[in-house]
């Protein structure tokens, strides 16, 4: 059929065909990106002056909900704190098999005045038991939700007097800091 067609009908029908696909090129890929760009241009046009956007939010978002989550586990509640975090940690203590220590000559570490004003708050607790025990109970307290985050933990063997039987029990001095609701 082409080959009966002259050289100008030739042309014409490729004219024609050229144009087909430029059109069908068009409607399925260009339009939708002339369009894109369009708008593109429309909302920094609409943009205020001077507002940048920032590339760095949804990073800053992240950090934000990673400290939050932290932050989430220092909270200690408010209300008879001191009483509530020594049943709390005597308790645990007790379950564990791990004599704890009460003596009001045990004085927490000097705190600075600005985490005072912030409700930064720090206890000191002395255990006394077998090595898989205490390493029990750490874990209990660390996983523990209200009584805060262990800041300092030391074990300790003490040498035993002459007088006394040989022990197979340690020390482990323990501070928890919190902040108050």
């Amino acid at each position: 059929m082409l080959e009966k067609l002259n050289l100008k009908n030739k042309k014409v029908i490729m004219v024609l065909l050229m144009v087909i696909v430029v059109y069908l090129a068009y409607v399925f890929s260009f339009e939708k990106a002339i369009s894109a760009v369009a708008l593109n241009h429309q909302l920094k046009a609409a943009q205020q002056p001077g507002q940048e956007p920032d590339a760095a939010f949804p990073q800053l978002e992240r950090k934000h909900a990673f400290y939050q989550s932290v932050l989430k586990g220092y909270k200690v509640r408010h209300e008879d704190r001191e009483n509530r975090l020594w049943q709390s940690v005597s308790a645990m203590a007790i379950a564990k098999n791990v004599e704890i220590n009460f003596s009001p000559n045990i004085t927490t570490a000097e705190q600075d005045t600005s985490e005072i004003a912030r409700g930064i708050v720090a206890q000191k607790f002395i255990f006394k038991g077998s090595y898989f025990n205490i390493v029990k109970l750490l874990d209990t307290l660390a996983k523990s939700p209200g009584i805060g985050k262990i800041a300092n933990a030391k074990l300790l063997k003490k040498t035993a007097n002459s007088s006394e039987e040989k022990s197979d029990k340690l020390n482990l001095e323990l501070q928890l800091v919190g902040k108050e609701n």
